[in-house]
């Protein structure tokens, strides 16, 4: 069979003389073989397009899904870092208020000031400073250091916010509870009478002490609720404590008199004025002109009665004056 080649006849519908041409064997065998290669060839190309294909799709799937996931995590940073801003603004109000609390208290500051370092120590919370996180092009990245990278730092973040959360809370309560001890600390310090009560330049002295003594005009033992101060006529008379006046006016036994409640228990009175300088219901402060020195009421000669109670109770007033 084909042992001389193919004979091909072309025989026309129409009028006309047939075409016959040959081909020979090693041609036809050279054609079939070729066919068979192209075929085998053409099947083996498809097979593998076919897997680079599948490939492709499940490089494209999984690219998708890094996307995704890096935007969430984005997003979770981004949360993250505003939460990180919101604490660093509550530690600034924090660091505020100890310096508001070492500004209350000018003197003797150790304890108050180690509080305050405490504070401003917390400030070393976050050793990181906020940054922009970005996805950007995926050529030669490993999308898992992306990954790896981002839960990395939100877990760091998360732990961060963990420690400020615990601690910013408690730290602000005892700030409000130090700071209102402090002010109230303060306010009891302007309550206290502790000034000399007389603006003397050192031209006065204490004529009768507090307690026990011989009345001068019955001659008998009677307690003595204040101490005398010898001072001239017209020497102002100081307020020796912040607070409010309570009487001003002539007072029997006392001729012009001052009395000021000053909060906290305690109360000063100021007697034997020449003239009274303030009203009832007047604010006075440490050191305020209220009165000038005389020799009103029961008096032996120009003088300043001063008393201190505290809680109702006559206290002799050279306790509290720290110096004359």
């Amino acid at each position: 069979m084909f042992t001389e080649g193919l004979t091909v006849s072309i025989i026309p519908h129409s009028e006309g003389s047939s075409i016959s041409f040959t081909i020979p064997r090693a041609v036809l065998f050279l054609l079939v073989f070729f066919l068979l290669g192209y075929m085998a060839f053409s099947t083996f190309s498809y097979r593998e397009y076919l897997a680079r294909y599948q490939d492709s799709k499940k490089v494209v799937a999984h690219l998708d899904g890094v996307r995704v996931e890096n935007e969430k995590l984005r997003q979770e940073l981004v949360s993250l870092f505003r939460e990180t801003e919101e604490l660093q603004q509550d530690l600034i109000v924090l660091q505020q208020q100890g310096r508001k609390i070492q500004d209350l208290l000018s003197e003797d500051l150790q304890e108050n000031e180690e509080q305050a370092a405490h504070v401003s120590s917390l400030g070393n919370i976050l050793s990181y400073q906020p940054v922009e996180f970005e996805i950007g092009g995926l050529g030669g990245v490993d999308t898992r250091l992306l990954r790896d990278d981002a839960f990395s730092l939100a877990k760091s973040m998360q732990q961060e916010l963990r420690k400020m959360r615990e601690v910013i809370p408690a730290q602000r309560e005892g700030m409000e509870t130090l700071e209102e001890s402090v002010r109230e600390y303060n306010e009891m310090v302007a309550a206290t009478p502790n000034i000399w009560p007389l603006a003397d330049n050192g031209n006065s002295y204490i004529s009768s002490g507090f307690g026990s003594r011989r009345d001068p005009f019955t001659g008998r033992q009677a307690f003595h609720e204040g101490v005398d101060i010898a001072v001239w006529y017209g020497t102002p008379v100081l307020a020796t404590a912040e607070g409010v006046v309570t009487y001003a006016g002539w007072r029997t036994g006392y001729g012009y008199t001052v009395d000021i409640d000053h909060g906290y228990g305690f109360k000063t009175r100021y007697a034997h004025n020449g003239e009274v300088l303030v009203s009832v219901g007047q604010e006075v402060k440490r050191g305020d002109v209220i009165a000038k020195s005389g020799n009103s009421g029961r008096s032996t000669g120009p003088h300043l009665h001063y008393e201190v109670h505290v809680n109702g109770v006559p206290k002799n007033p050279l306790e509290f004056i720290n110096n004359k």
